[in-house]
């Protein structure tokens, strides 16, 4: 399954790639600062959780958790393809213990006791806004901002609104589809939390892998003339497998994202 949703997003990026800018305008500071280490920061999860009235409460907050947590595991493995160094998993345990700021001070602050301290070079901070859902589409709402440990400054930012087609049976419960189900295989995942973290995965991948390639790779200077994903895009995944991108607004993403009726 793996192999065949890689094709999937690599056939995706193609089609897609004429209708954002060259990725060396996107990601002139990155150009520019040339970082190797990567640290991902914790997630940044700012979903909503429901009052437990019910046992569907107490299910839907343990599912966004563990969805957040995968999120946060998955975001290492497209940065480290590109040739970046990214910082492990018990390293970053003991960086994240010992910052005492939240991750919107961080992304704010002064970031260059990192590059002192650690040798980073520039800092991922992923967040997760909003779950949500229309019908048959299960929707996350996420954001990505790489920031550079040497001048503090923006090497990317993007704000994704992520979907996926959830077939839902007459109680209004999720359908495992042959995707989730071997997903989910050995992983021991409720067919929700599959879907949830699945989608999360998938999102990660497409964004992630967009960075220019590290600067130690003999394909960083070429892959500057690729396309760049836009600041705002929609990523929706069907359920025969294709993907479907889109370029929306900052105004449509907010109002959806940020503004409450």
């Amino acid at each position: 399954m793996r192999n065949i949703s890689l094709v999937i997003v690599l056939a995706s990026v193609a089609l897609f790639s004429c209708k954002g800018p060259q990725k060396a305008v996107s990601y002139n500071e990155l150009y520019s600062e040339k970082p190797l280490t990567i640290y991902v920061a914790p997630v940044n999860d700012n979903a909503e959780r429901r009052v437990v009235k019910y046992p569907g409460d107490t299910k839907y907050n343990n599912e966004i958790d563990l969805a957040a947590k995968y999120m946060y595991q998955t975001a290492q493995k497209p940065i480290a393809r590109l040739g970046y160094y990214v910082i492990g998993p018990t390293a970053s345990m003991q960086i994240a213990a010992d910052e005492t700021r939240t991750s919107d001070k961080m992304m704010t602050g002064d970031l260059k006791m990192y590059k002192r301290d650690y040798g980073i070079d520039a800092i991922l901070f992923p967040s997760i806004h909003k779950w949500a859902q229309e019908k048959d589409e299960w929707i996350v709402y996420v954001e990505y901002v790489l920031v550079s440990t040497t001048s503090n400054s923006e090497l990317m930012h993007l704000w994704v609104r992520g979907s996926k087609l959830v077939q839902l049976n007459f109680k209004g419960e999720p359908q495992i589809s042959k995707f989730d189900a071997e997903f989910a295989a050995g992983m021991e995942l409720s067919n929700a939390s599959a879907q949830r973290c699945f989608l999360l995965e998938q999102v990660n991948d497409y964004v992630l892998r967009n960075l220019p390639t590290s600067s130690d790779r003999r394909q960083f200077e070429e892959d500057r003339y690729f396309k760049a994903h836009p600041s705002y895009f929609s990523y929706y995944f069907s359920e025969d497998g294709t993907i479907q991108i889109d370029k929306i607004t900052m105004e449509q993403y907010e109002q959806e994202c940020f503004v409450t009726e």
